[in-house]
């Protein structure tokens, strides 16, 4: 697997949140590689939550919506809670990288609005089950709507959401976090706060899992 490219743009968000400014910076890295970065972090929760409270292992994913490997590890990450559902749960967090990935940040807005609604879950699978019909659309709102009437949610709230800037500012503390952690591609993963490189295959994410279970 090639290198992760040198960033060819740095995006400078500051966005004031309750802690202080978030600072939103996008590197042009959307494939999992080892890295140098700091084998262990601190993620102080926040993301959203799928699986038991009190599973052993927690599995920690900075995911980006648009990023095709993030879709191409989605049914994985899916599979493996299927595989260890007492045992294992997940927690998202959204790292979008808008340089290279221009629909990112709205489908990150897209998943948080279907969660102020209760069906975060549903529009993340979604998102990632129908990448390709909204990833290079130069208007994905329509689409993003489109999936939300599929769901049942009420339009005219999904859509106020879609220009919350309270929304915006959950997802750029996910990006905080993210960038407190020193991820550098997308996905970046951990389990209970060890940086994890886990290939593109159902048996190494076993191994991988099997691995750090409780003896």
């Amino acid at each position: 697997m090639p290198k992760i490219l040198k960033p060819l743009v740095v995006i400078v968000l500051a966005v004031a949140v309750a802690a202080g400014a978030a600072v939103y910076l996008s590197r042009q890295a959307d494939q999992p590689e080892e890295s140098t970065a700091p084998t262990h972090a601190d993620i102080k929760g926040g993301g959203h939550i799928r699986g038991p409270e009190k599973a052993s292992l927690t599995l920690v994913e900075f995911g980006d919506y648009q990023c095709p490997s993030c879709g191409a590890y989605h049914p994985l990450v899916k599979e493996i809670q299927n595989r260890y559902p007492q045992q294992l749960r997940l927690e998202f967090h959204h790292f979008p990288l808008v340089s290279i990935h221009p629909n990112s940040m709205l489908a990150s807005k897209a998943a948080e609005a279907a969660g102020e609604q209760g069906r975060y879950w549903e529009m993340h699978d979604a998102l990632f089950e129908h990448q390709r019909e909204w990833s290079d659309s130069p208007n994905a709102e329509p689409i993003f709507v489109a999936l939300a009437s599929q769901m049942g949610l009420d339009s005219n709230k999904f859509m106020q959401g879609l220009r919350s800037p309270q929304l915006q500012d959950r997802i750029l503390r996910d990006v905080e976090q993210g960038q407190n952690a020193k991820v550098d591609a997308v996905p970046t993963f951990f389990i209970n706060g060890e940086r994890v490189h886990i290939k593109l295959s159902m048996e190494d994410f076993v191994q991988v899992i099997q691995a750090r279970l409780p003896k």
